[in-house]
């Protein structure tokens, strides 16, 4: 293996602790590999543990917990127990199904080499399926490669299964290609060594990588070298519903409060008065952040960054002072009764898993405060998966946010899910229909009807109530699948 060859170099990766279990399967849903560090094998046990069931070891000395000590060991068998370099493989390539997860750490680093190397199958696919010289249909035909089970036969498996997106590899005895692959092998590796990079581990640091899309090897190594590795395999995949509500227009009508707090904030800020009648800048479906970007360059306010800063510490103080003025917030027709609906849905063990949470342009804060000004229980809501528009500059990235999100939560459950986004914007309909979610319109905000159907919404209802129906054939059945964002 060699270093040199790797087309993305060396990599300096982001590490995180192993107890940022939302932020690991983010990056790992997200980029199919998330790097650790301060990891120990009590760590990576309870990480392990976190994320699916640990396959115990098949030949290894084991502590107990199905962690593997890999190391420099003559007595056992496999590359791994040497201090020979490792190609790029699969683990457990020759199982009917490789265990998705792999985790590891680096409990000694050897005094030379030991260099781990990773490699992206998704852009190596991509790369050979681009060329269309042939090579992606031998990869894809089980006739041209066979993989070494457990009991010592081979069995006929492609190395890339489209439909699974699986792609399992080695390059020992283990594997048995046909004669048309074997000439055609050096371009193979080519493609895996253009899309690898390199990354010189630290002690307690390691990856978690998704053994389905990721190939890992290492150098050949001097001294005494010891990693800690577990296998999972993630829980079945289940049903999950997840609805997303926008707040202004949607759950609650606080024109006037959200006017009257977000002009006299700014104007405050900048020491002139901005306010709705001099600013032709629309205000529905922005997001906080992008509809102050908006208005400060309409208004020509330098240094945007620290006005905006101000502006996102203040505004909730403005809120405040605005409903002390008497500016309300005021429940839409038949929120709360649909939320309490829902809310008893969510204890239905027979129907998917529900999921209720917010997508608005609100900032965070700005946010609670309406819903709570409107009588509207925010524990009702799951935050963990809402976006909030203090964080982006327009609606799209909202939802590409809770997707995130969402994977992070659910990973292999989302292909089995449906994203509802409940809005009263056309922009809630665009945005909902690009990122491949539903998405139920309802009249209440400042457009009508006709105005939404127009652009034909999966449902539409002059108020949330009439949605019910819409809302309930997806609760009391199996959810359709929803294409990953991202990958």
């Amino acid at each position: 293996m060699d270093v040199n060859r790797c087309g993305l170099g060396i990599k300096e990766p982001m590490f995180r602790l192993p107890s940022e279990l939302q932020g690991i399967q983010e990056d790992f849903y997200e980029h199919g590999i998330a790097f650790l560090k301060e990891c120990d094998e009590a760590k990576l046990s309870k990480l392990a543990s976190q994320l699916g069931k640990i396959v115990r070891p098949r030949n290894e000395k084991i502590s107990g917990t199905g962690i593997s000590n890999i190391r420099f060991e003559p007595s056992l068998v496999g590359k791994g127990y040497s201090s020979e370099e490792l190609y790029f493989h699969t683990d457990r390539s020759g199982w009917d199904c490789p265990p998705r997860i792999l985790v590891s750490t680096l409990k000694s680093k050897s005094t030379n080499g030991g260099i781990s190397m990773l490699a992206d199958t998704t852009r190596i696919i991509q790369e050979i399926k681009k060329q269309g010289d042939g090579l992606y249909e031998l990869l894809t035909d089980p006739k041209h490669s066979s993989f070494r089970t457990d009991d010592g036969s081979f069995v006929a498996r492609p190395i890339f299964d489209e439909s699974s997106g699986l792609f399992r590899f080695r390059f020992d005895d283990g594997i048995q290609l046909s004669a048309s692959l074997v000439l055609r092998f050096s371009q193979l590796f080519d493609a895996i060594y253009r899309n690898s990079f390199s990354v010189g581990l630290e002690e307690g640091q390691g990856y978690l990588l998704d053994n389905h899309r990721y190939l890992h090897g290492r150098t050949s190594f001097i001294g005494s070298r010891e990693l800690l590795r577990a296998l999972v395999n993630l829980p079945p995949p289940k049903s999950v519903v997840t609805i997303l509500f926008d707040i202004d227009g949607t759950l609650c009508r606080s024109e006037e409060l959200s006017v009257d707090a977000f002009y006299s904030c700014l104007s405050d800020i900048v020491g002139r008065p901005i306010t709705h009648a001099n600013t032709t800048v629309s205000l529905h479906g922005r997001t906080d952040l992008g509809l102050l970007q908006d208005i400060l360059d309409f208004h020509k306010v330098e240094p945007k960054t620290s006005v905006t800063e101000k502006f996102l510490e203040s505004h909730p103080r403005y809120l405040h002072a605005s409903l002390e003025k008497g500016l309300k917030s005021v429940a839409c027709q038949g929120v709360k009764d649909t939320l309490e609906w829902l809310t008893a849905k969510k204890k239905n063990s027979d129907s998917p898993t529900l999921r209720v949470g917010l997508l608005t342009g609100n900032s965070r804060s700005n946010a609670l405060l309406k819903i709570r000004a409107a009588g509207i229980d925010t524990e009702l809501f799951d935050l963990s998966i809402s976006a909030f528009g203090d964080t982006h500059v327009d609606r799209i990235s909202l939802i590409q946010d809770s997707m995130k999100k969402l994977r992070a939560r659910d990973g292999p459950d989302l292909h089995e899910s449906k994203v509802i986004i409940v809005g009263d914007t056309p922009l809630d309909i665009e945005c909902a229909k690009r990122a491949g979610c539903a998405v139920v319109a309802v009249a209440s905000g400042n457009y009508n009807m006709d105005d939404l159907e127009m652009l034909e919404p999966d449902h539409a209802c002059a108020q949330i109530g009439e949605s019910r129906a819409y809302l309930d054939s997806h609760l009391s059945r199996p959810a359709t699948p929803l294409p990953l964002m991202g990958n």
